[in-house]
């Protein structure tokens, strides 16, 4: 049988636009919330769960892994639900992550908390941008996107601050209770608003489990093997190895199925691999400072959580601002030189983070860190929109799971590399006797160096993506 026709997005009343559009924008707001709630917290899981801090960033990678390895069944999802059950189940794995964490007693009732949340997270990213792609009218796309972007940053704004909150004052499980509120509120929502988008197959295939099981294989390895570089090069090596085989394995298994878990053909388009190769590393830029300012507050600075999350609020609000903006002015004159000038920002204020380390001058490190979220800000929207409409409408849901895939891959990446360089640097100096504060400076500034060298070459990238698509 063929597929049953729902709607699509030429069916809908301008009501019925701006209602699922803004239920989406609000559900990726609390979304961002969820993402980063983790981000003030490592130091104190690693207390209270008697683990290191590079253990309790496990957390952080076990989320980007699962949420990465859903995100590539976003797109069959979608086809075999409809958007209404889909943002049900997401809403609910929310809701149930929340509440798990909030009961949670030990180190792993965190996890599987976080880990609900991952499926949530990996359920929503791909999913959000192909219902804007779908439902916005052409001329305000770009809009529409940074809309969603802006929501999400200011719930990567408030997470830090009202988590860090919770976390000094009422304790670990705390933190974890507005999630559950949220989930819940959103599941209300779409059970009242949404309407099914696209076309639902009548008689859905099921998902071909082999390939999920690939994609987590292979990003799982990918990941962790990055992660041990500093403890292991030889068990490093060999779990990339198995990470870049088994992701090789999924590839070839996609060509060979008829209804393919994740359709890969969207990276035979330059524009769009481009484009979302500039999303993922402004994300990683993104991720970076998301992850890393709070240790080096809190381990160099003497921060509490709440003081380290209140710190990251203003440059948050700074990335959704930027976005907001940004979205009005491609949208009219296209991305040059927007998207070079986002680069260039992000490139300079990582050098002043360098330079900063070692003096502690807290007001200028603020000032710097809101700089570079306002040119991450910039990136996301522009280039995941140029990247997206180079697709036909029936690669839209596909494209957008690679986009999602790849801004996952960003934080697993940041977590992995930068925050597992931070901390072993950290532990390698207190070992020899190093002052622990001494200690967070010195690995902050090398992290901080090393991260400016990887966005130095997306530089370049972003010039001569940007210069070939601007628009007449």
């Amino acid at each position: 049988m063929g597929a049953a026709k729902v709607v699509v997005g030429s069916q809908l009343t301008a009501r019925e636009r701006r209602a699922i559009i803004g239920l989406v924008v609000v559900t990726m707001m609390f979304n961002g919330f969820t993402v980063t709630l983790m981000s003030v917290a490592l130091p104190t899981v690693a207390r209270t769960c008697h683990v290191t801090v590079a253990q309790a960033n496990w957390i952080v990678l076990a989320f980007a892994i699962v949420a990465a390895t859903v995100i590539t069944m976003g797109a069959r999802f979608l086809r075999r639900w409809g958007l209404k059950r889909l943002m049900v189940v997401a809403c609910g794995c929310m809701a149930a992550g929340g509440l798990v964490g909030f009961l949670a007693a030990n180190y792993i009732s965190i996890m599987v908390a976080r880990l609900l949340h991952a499926v949530a997270a990996g359920l929503l990213y791909p999913t959000a941008s192909t219902v804007i792609m779908k439902v916005a009218s052409a001329d305000r796309r770009t809009f529409a996107l940074s809309l969603k972007t802006a929501a999400g940053g200011i719930g990567f704004a408030a997470s830090p601050f009202l988590s860090g909150l919770a976390l000094t004052h009422f304790g670990l499980g705390a933190m974890f209770l507005p999630t559950a509120v949220m989930g819940a509120a959103c599941l209300v929502g779409t059970v009242l608003w949404v309407r099914p988008i696209g076309e639902r197959e009548a008689s859905p295939r099921p998902i071909d489990l082999p390939s999920a099981g690939l994609a987590f294989i292979g990003l799982g390895c990918l990941m962790f093997g990055i992660s041990e570089i500093n403890h292991g090069l030889p068990v490093a090596a060999g779990l990339m190895a198995v990470g870049a085989a088994a992701l090789g394995l999924f590839a070839w298994r996609q060509r060979g199925l008829a209804v393919p878990l994740l359709n890969l053909r969207p990276l035979a388009s330059r524009p769009f691999l481009v484009g979302v190769l500039l999303v993922m590393f402004s994300s990683f830029a993104e991720h970076a400072l998301r992850l890393t300012v709070p240790l080096y507050l809190e381990g160099a600075a003497g921060f509490t959580a709440s003081a380290a999350g209140l710190f990251m609020l203003a440059p948050q609000l700074a990335y959704a601002g930027s976005a907001l903006v940004t979205g009005k002015i491609v949208d009219k004159r296209g991305i040059w030189p927007v998207v070079p000038v986002g680069f260039a920002i992000i490139v300079g204020g990582l050098g002043a983070l360098w330079a900063l380390a070692a003096g502690k001058m807290v007001l200028a490190l603020l000032a710097v860190v809101l700089v570079i979220l306002a040119g991450v800000g910039t990136e996301t929207a522009p280039n995941r929109e140029v990247a997206l409409a180079s697709l036909d409408d029936d690669l839209l849901a596909a494209g957008s799971s690679l986009s999602s895939v790849c801004v996952q891959l960003a934080s697993a990446l940041s977590s992995a590399l930068l925050v597992g360089f931070f901390t072993n640097e950290v532990a390698a100096q207190t070992r020899v006797g190093v002052a622990e504060a001494v200690a967070y400076e010195s690995g902050f500034e090398a992290t901080m160096l090393m991260a400016l060298a990887i966005e130095a070459v997306m530089l370049v990238v972003a010039i001569l993506y940007a210069r070939k698509h601007r628009r007449r």
